[in-house]
């Protein structure tokens, strides 16, 4: 009776990727389409009614399967404008993570279901349908790109290696200098990097650390929904995850984040990269 005895999350897992698979022919049309845009919070941060209709797929099916859990999606916490993040397992999902790609047709955006108990994430499952690539990561399991193991590079060297960031989203004066000075700082001599990426997707982003394609990524102004699934990937692929305010513990809700192929990277990066400090979520 191995059904009886299945392990914690196994199934929450397996529904998980039966819904971005799902989610995906929703996707798909739209992404091919003309764009039907409606300004959010800020220009940059554009919605489409896909991403309303995704998050809706999901979490319909979520509330039915499993009434007890929690949900945070980015939709819900637009409407509602809190985050109510509790040990009880919950559902965390980005129905379209990288949405001025998706508006642009630039074929870097996803799915992201992130599944956590007692706070700590249990499962990840980002999938890009325009790629055809499904990232999967599960406590204790490892990391996978459509079923593969994949790994971080483990590089601890600033002067080899490739980066990731964001520019885009935040048209504050004083945040883009900050960015900037940010990018100026790994790309300048001693210790430059190879060079940085700007890929338009933080659960992307993380993913190709985990992947080995990165060797780090920093930014800050990101929510829960577009890290709690990536992290656990990155984890799995033994990646290592800090903040980069020095001394201060890496948090989900805190809305920055060092995603690095082993923790002297992250170190490195910490001590070269400015912060910009957010509203937590």
């Amino acid at each position: 009776s191995s059904g009886i005895n299945a392990e914690y999350g196994e199934e929450e897992y397996q529904h998980a990727l039966s819904l971005v698979k799902e989610a995906a022919r929703l996707f798909i049309p739209a992404y091919n389409s003309h764009k039907n845009v409606e300004a959010k919070e800020t220009s940059a941060d554009l919605v489409t009614e896909t991403d309303k209709a995704i998050e809706e797929l999901i979490c319909r099916s979520v509330r039915e399967k499993y009434p007890q859990h929690g949900f945070i999606g980015e939709e819900t916490v637009s409407a509602n404008g809190t985050v109510v993040f509790e040990d009880k397992p919950t559902w965390i999902v980005d129905p379209i993570d990288g949405t001025m790609n998706f508006v642009h047709r630039f074929p870097n955006s996803c799915i992201v279901i992130g599944f956590t108990v007692n706070k700590t994430p249990e499962f990840g499952v980002i999938y890009n349908p325009i790629l055809d690539q499904l990232y999967t990561g599960r406590r204790g399991h490892g990391a996978q790109l459509n079923g593969f193991p994949i790994h971080v590079t483990k590089e601890t060297r600033l002067a080899h290696a490739l980066l990731v960031t964001e520019m885009g989203g935040w048209h504050d004066p004083t945040v883009v200098a900050t960015k900037a000075r940010n990018i100026a700082a790994v790309c300048t001599e001693p210790d430059a990097c190879h060079g940085v990426r700007m890929q338009g997707s933080a659960a992307l982003n993380i993913c190709a650390v985990a992947s080995g394609t990165a060797d780090a990524y920093w930014e800050s102004g990101m929510h829960i929904w577009d890290m709690a699934a990536a992290v656990c990937v990155l984890v799995e692929a033994g990646g290592a995850v800090v903040s980069p305010k020095t001394g201060e513990e890496f948090s989900l809700l805190r809305r920055r984040i060092i995603a690095a192929s082993s923790v002297e990277l992250a170190t490195v990066l910490q001590s070269k990269v400015e912060h910009v400090e957010y509203k937590s979520d």
